[in-house]
Parts: structure tokens; C-alpha cells; sequence
């Protein structure tokens, strides 16, 4: 097994710690004061994927307090954009699908190269 199988493999980690990330910013959109998380998928020095996990400290829409509420600091609602999470999951899935396509495509390549010498 070779360094295309070990780069798919990576590959699809990366991109299913980004699918992560969007869920979990989906899931906190509603959260008062989350700050989003923004994934990073970049080459390592062996130009493997990596993933880089930073927080999105854009301030969120000011949310006002209901009649009854008891005074205090004002509160932010969250700075998820919910369509930008589509786009960075629709991102993800397309990542994977490529790479376990490519995983699929030499492991094809290895099992012919057997048949040829075995």
C-alpha cells in the first residue's frame, strides 16, 4: 500500500473534521455569544492534508433583551450565517466523495497490478 492510499486516507479525515466543525456551528447557531469555528484544510510539510480549526471573532447581532428580563451586559446572538454552512458542508461532502474516489481508483490500480504478477 503506498502513499496514495495513506493521502486518501487523510484526505477524507480532513475533510470529515471540517464536516465536523459545520455541524457543530449549525448546531450553536442559536447559542447566545458563539463565536463560529472556521476549518483550514491545508498541505502539511509532507503535502498531506491538515486541518486547522480557528474561531470566527466577527461580533453577532445584538440581542435584545425580552420585557421582564433582569439588566445586564448586553447579550450577541451567535455569528453563524447558517448559509454559509450549507456551502462549506456541500464543500466537505465533495471533498470525501473525491477521496474515497481516489482511494477506490488505486486500490483498483493495485489489485490489476497483482493480477499481473501473481
Amino acid at each position: 500500500m503506498g502513499i496514495e492510499f495513506y493521502s486518501s486516507v487523510a484526505g477524507i479525515n480532513a475533510f470529515f473534521r471540517k464536516m465536523d466543525v459545520t455541524a457543530n456551528n449549525v448546531a450553536n447557531i442559536n447559542t447566545d455569544n458563539y463565536k463560529r469555528r472556521v476549518a483550514h484544510i491545508s498541505q502539511d510539510k509532507n503535502g498531506l492534508p491538515e486541518t486547522k480549526i480557528t474561531i470566527d471573532k466577527t461580533p453577532g447581532v445584538e440581542n435584545p433583551r425580552k420585557p421582564g428580563e433582569p439588566e445586564g451586559p448586553p447579550r450577541e446572538m451567535s455569528n453563524v450565517n447558517y448559509a454559509d454552512e450549507v456551502v462549506n458542508m456541500i464543500e466537505a461532502k465533495t471533498g470525501v466523495k473525491a477521496n474515497v474516489r481516489a482511494l477506490q481508483f488505486a486500490r483498483e490500480t493495485f489489485d490489476s497490478l497483482l493480477d499481473i504478477f501473481v
